[in-house]
């Protein structure tokens, strides 16, 4: 009897150690699926798009353009936001800057109708020199339409020699609109 007792606790012993060897084994697994699952994920936050910056190859309507498509993606972290800043001048930024600064002035009327707007119609754009204006009519996420004037210029020192940014944006008194908001 005692031949069966040894024997059946060196099996015991034996189905224990192939546990711990699945066990650990499922354990190193998980471990490389951990692995894969976060370069899975460091990949993907590498594929973030970049916000648009200036670059002296952009005129002065796509920075317009690119300034309310970002706005109109705007998301909970004001990355859409941050793209518009990026436009700013740095004339612009003494007065709306910081960037915190510069999303409240966006969240708050009138300029809020440009967060997530539904559409946008572009004016000409007018150049003269280094400035340049546009006309632009959208349609908020509300319904309402509102006017807006881009004023830009190019600018002239480093780091954005040559780059337009935008100096303002001025909004065109409607019925709508009350004039102490335009």
């Amino acid at each position: 009897m005692k031949r069966c007792l040894i024997s059946f606790s060196r099996i015991g012993l034996l189905v224990l150690a192939l546990l711990l060897i699945l066990v650990s084994s499922g354990c190193t697994l998980n471990a490389f699926e951990r692995v894969d699952q976060a370069q899975e994920g460091e990949a993907e936050q590498s594929q973030v798009e970049v916000p648009p910056t200036p670059s002296p190859e952009l005129s002065p309507d796509q920075v317009v353009r690119m300034q309310l498509e970002a706005l109109q993606h705007n998301d909970r972290t004001n990355k859409g936001i941050e793209a518009a800043f990026n436009f700013a001048s740095p004339g612009n930024k003494q007065f709306t800057g910081p960037l915190p600064r510069f999303i409240k002035m966006l969240k708050a009327p009138p300029y809020n109708s440009m967060l997530n707007h539904r559409s946008v119609e572009y004016g000409p754009i007018e150049i003269v020199g280094d400035t340049a204006t546009q006309r632009v009519t959208l349609t908020g996420s509300d319904g309402q339409a509102i006017i807006y004037i881009f004023s830009l210029s190019k600018q002239t020192e480093e780091p954005y020699k040559d780059c337009w940014m935008t100096d303002g944006v001025a909004v065109e008194p409607t019925k709508e609109l009350p004039e102490d908001q335009a």
